[in-house]
């Protein structure tokens, strides 16, 4: 972290080991992971493998760049030596010996016909990974990773961080970046802390644009990493199959994230107007890998900002588009399809958070009466094209689930 060596990772026999170096920070801090706090017992394969793992990509992007840099596509320590160089949160993961810091480079300034050629090569170069581009991040949606710095799109390099994500669309789902941005600006104007987007066009490529939450960038344009992990890694799911992110084949629930927040001093009110809005905006995709946490210098953990949410049910198989499941990625009450999920499983599940049912209904309550108020002004505000039926869909399910609140409930 920054200049300091904070652990060493060795893998002897297939099975890996994490040592955290002495004195580095007071014993029980979560300093890489809430599975692994500060201590001087060593760590091993069943929680150290889930969480490293979990900062390197998934599916084909996982495949591909395993080939390009002669690595087996299961070796997570063959990958990290050549991607952990820009990870996600605040480390980097390099082969002993090498130093944080290696001779400076001018920054590669990119111009829109740069970016959109990078964009259309994902396919070949996930993440924009390259002999000079060594960065990971988890998930399987193609993307690519950029450094912005006054205005100006630079390639991401050894000492440059990437700050942001940028995300084509998705060609089997219509407008999937229209809805996405709408639905975020929608998360910020209903009071949730919500990753920054924007749509933007490189040449004819159109893309969600994301700025990082776990990078800042200061005045002078240094980038400074800020640690965080998500449900999977933090509960020690391993996801080497993309799968695994989903609680029906052995991914988080929100029970047990739940459970995380209340034993580092996260708040499991913010968990539940989380789950409340993504149920509200039809997204049926909130799995392990879609809720992080960031670490707090006091080495308490909070949410992370919300991000990647879009309004799935939108695409319902109707106009020859592709359906998507509605099963939900992580269960709420005893209902595993968004489209059976009412104000009460809401309430269910957040008493199995240890929630007082008068404090869980004031929160979804709240937070439904602010998708209601805002629906509107989210599309206005951000001045794109989003389809109607996106709007409609999202204002019906808001008021379905808002008339079925019981208030006398306790």
């Amino acid at each position: 972290m920054g200049e300091v060596q904070v652990a060493t990772v060795t893998e002897l026999r297939g099975k890996m080991k994490l040592t955290y170096t002495p004195d580095v920070a007071p014993m029980g801090t979560p300093l890489i992971s809430v599975t692994m706090p500060v201590s001087a017992a060593d760590y091993h394969d069943k929680v150290v493998r889930p969480f490293f793992c979990g900062l390197l990509p998934e599916g084909p992007a996982r495949q591909t760049i395993a080939y390009d840099f002669g690595v087996d596509a299961n070796d997570d320590v063959g990958l990290l030596t050549a991607l952990g160089r820009d990870c996600a949160g605040a480390f980097m993961v390099l082969p002993a010996g090498e130093p944080t810091q290696v001779a400076p480079e001018p920054a590669v300034r990119l111009d829109v016909a740069e970016i959109e050629r990078r964009l259309r090569s994902l396919p070949v170069y996930p993440l924009g990974v390259s002999d000079k581009v060594r960065a990971s991040l988890p998930g399987v949606q193609p993307k690519l990773l950029l450094a912005r710095r006054d205005g100006d799109w630079f390639s991401p390099g050894a000492n440059q961080p990437s700050t942001h994500i940028l995300k084509p669309a998705i060609p089997e789902l219509s407008a999937s970046v229209a809805n996405e941005v709408y639905c975020m600006n929608l998360a910020a104007r209903v009071g949730l802390d919500a990753a920054r987007t924007s749509l933007e066009r490189f040449g004819s490529v159109e893309v969600l644009v994301s700025e990082r939450y776990d990078r800042r960038v200061l005045p002078g344009g240094t980038t400074v990493r800020v640690h965080q992990e998500d449900a999977c890694q933090a509960l020690s799911v391993l996801t080497r199959l993309p799968k695994h992110k989903y609680q029906a084949h052995g991914g988080p629930s929100l029970q047990a994230i739940a459970r995380i927040l209340t034993a580092w001093n996260g708040s499991v009110r913010d968990l539940l107007r989380y789950a409340t809005f993504s149920v509200a905006v039809g997204n049926a995709d909130l799995h392990g890998k879609n809720i992080s946490m960031l670490h707090r210098p006091d080495g308490t953990v909070a949410l992370a900002p919300i991000y990647d949410v879009m309004c799935t049910t939108h695409y319902d198989g109707a106009a020859d588009s592709k359906a998507v499941d509605t099963e939900l990625a992580m269960f709420i009450g005893a209902k595993t399809d968004i489209l059976t999920v009412a104000f009460d499983d809401l309430v269910t599940e957040a008493k199995r958070w240890g929630m007082r049912p008068v404090t869980a209904r004031s929160a979804i309550g709240e937070t439904l009466e602010r998708v209601l108020a805002e629906v509107d002004d989210a599309r206005s505000e951000i001045n794109i094209d989003v389809p109607a039926a996106i709007i409609d869909r999202i204002r019906t399910r808001a008021i379905s689930l808002a008339a079925r609140e019981h208030p006398s409930g306790r």
